[in-house]
This record gives structure tokens, C-alpha cells and sequence, in this order.
């Protein structure tokens, strides 16, 4: 059941990619993360009439809350990426973020990943490696990515702060990703009006067609972050997101062919190691 959930939540991940990169070869990062968080706000706000939003302890919506911030600056720094970078040649490296999350997971809650699990997150991780390795270089190689690989370290916390909330804590994947949403606005929000531009200004220098692209982002991020949500509650932090960082091999390809990016024959080979990473994670999931 999860593994469905998984896949679905990459594939929705992925397209919603493709809209973020659209975008933001029209407007900066932060205003764009501003007015989808906003959108994001809006779509999500009726679920708070649906579960109880302050049901739970200090403690819970502290995390909750440190989670959020955590999440919100991810994006940030993911979305910082992509304006400036080909999709395919920096996206590849947050196919990492099951290797980090494995050992954040296995050290800090205890997750218990078997040997071939283990070594279907390790191919997978070569196999990125290789895409990237046969990849464009952009932002300046490796070093120049700097932005992915703190988003890197941030989701990997993320996604084991998830576990937290959805597994022993019980919390309802709809709170959670409420509260994801208005700290994501609230946090944009008060970094634009620190940087002098504010909400006002954002959406009068976007482009019409703009819209259309966030608004369909939105609807696809909203069920992405629900699926994998979902996905958390019934298998090992580790293994769902081994199976939704997939979608960073679809939103390359995909991408890089509608935005005529170089090299995809090559970057394409790369996709048969985390592939066959996948399956064998599949094979000996629970």
C-alpha cells in the first residue's frame, strides 16, 4: 500500500518541479516561494475545519512548528537553486536525501533498515552520483550547489521530524501540513518585507501566465506533501523517501527535455542505476 502512495507522490512531486522551473525563469525565488506558500495557504485552509489544530501538547506543536521552519527553509534555498541552475544538472543531488535521512533515522528514532534495503539506498546514491557526474556542470560544480546541499541536511531533519509526528506522536497528516503551510507564509512573507518588497510588490511584477504555473504547482505540491505524509505513517522514513526522490530522475528528464537542457542521452543511462536501486528497495520493503 505505501509503495503506491510513494510513487504517486513522486510522480506528483515531479510535475510540480516543472511548473517551480517555469516560474522561475520569470520571477525570483523568494517571490515565487511567497505567493505559492500563499496559495498553498488558501487550498489547505478548509482542513482546518476537519481535525482539531490545537489538540495536541506543547511539545507536539513545538515540533510541528520547528519542522515547518525547517521545511520552509529547504524550499527556499531548493527554489534559490533552480533559478539559477539547469534542472537536470543540480536537481540529481537531492536523490541523496534517503542516505542522509537512513542515518539521521537509524541514530536518532531508531528506524531499522535491513542489509538489502541498505544496499538499495547505497545504488541508488551511485546512481545519482553518476547522473550528476554525466550531468552539465551548473552553479559552479559542486561547491557552487552549496544551496542544495544545505536543503540536503534540512530535509533529511524534515523528514525525521515527520516520522516523530505522524508515528508515535499520532498526528493527522492534514494538522500537519497546515501548519506547515502558514509557517512557510509567515516566514516568506517576513523575509520579503525584510528584503523591501513585500506581498504588494510581488504580485504586481509577476507575470499573468505566471499564475497559472504557480496555481498548478500549488494543487501538485499539495498532493505530493499529503501522499508522502501518508506514505510515512505506514513504512520506514528512509524507504519512502528512497522511493519519492525518484521523482528527482522524472522532473531531470522530463525537465531538462522541455526546457532543452544538454546532455540527457547521457543523464538518461544514469536513470537504469536508480532504477534498479528501486527495485531491489521495493523487493525487500515490509
Amino acid at each position: 500500500m505505501w509503495i503506491s502512495i510513494a510513487i504517486a507522490s513522486a510522480l506528483l512531486s515531479a510535475a510540480a518541479t516543472i511548473f517551480e522551473k517555469a516560474s522561475l525563469r520569470r520571477i525570483g525565488a523568494l517571490d515565487f516561494s511567497l505567493l505559492i506558500s500563499a496559495a498553498l495557504f488558501v487550498f489547505s485552509a478548509g482542513t482546518a475545519f476537519k481535525v482539531d489544530m490545537f489538540g495536541y501538547g506543547a511539545g507536539t506543536l513545538g515540533i510541528l512548528v520547528f519542522k515547518s521552519v525547517i521545511n520552509a527553509g529547504a524550499f527556499l534555498l531548493v527554489m534559490m537553486t533552480l533559478e539559477r541552475c539547469d534542472i537536470s544538472g543540480s536537481l540529481p543531488l537531492l536523490g541523496l536525501t534517503p542516505g542522509f535521512t537512513a542515518l539521521l533515522a537509524f541514530f536518532t528514532i531508531g528506524d531499522a533498515i535491513t542489509a538489502a534495503e541498505a544496499g538499495g539506498l547505497l545504488l541508488m546514491t551511485a546512481g545519482v552520483f553518476l547522473l550528476e557526474k554525466k550531468g552539465s556542470v551548473a552553479a559552479g560544480g559542486w561547491r557552487g550547489q552549496w544551496t542544495i546541499w544545505a536543503a540536503l541536511l534540512l530535509f533529511a531533519v524534515s523528514s525525521v521530524l515527520d516520522k516523530v509526528l505522524l508515528g508515535s506522536r499520532g498526528t493527522p497528516p492534514l494538522a500537519v501540513m497546515f501548519w506547515q503551510h502558514l509557517v512557510f507564509l509567515l516566514m516568506y512573507l517576513g523575509l520579503s518585507l525584510g528584503k523591501g518588497r513585500g506581498p504588494a510588490r510581488a504580485l504586481r511584477e509577476t507575470p499573468r501566465e505566471v499564475y497559472l504555473y504557480i496555481a498548478a504547482a500549488a494543487v501538485l505540491t499539495l498532493g505530493y506533501r499529503y501522499t508522502q505524509l501518508s506514505a510515512v505513517k505506514l513504512a520506514p522514513v528512509a524507504l519512502v523517501l528512497a522511493v519519492k526522490r525518484t521523482s528527482v530522475f522524472f522532473a531531470s528528464l522530463a525537465g531538462g527535455k522541455i526546457f532543452s537542457e544538454p546532455r540527457l542521452l547521457a543523464r538518461g543511462a544514469a536513470a537504469g542505476v536508480i532504477i534498479t536501486a528501486g527495485f531491489l528497495i521495493l523487493r525487500n520493503a515490509g
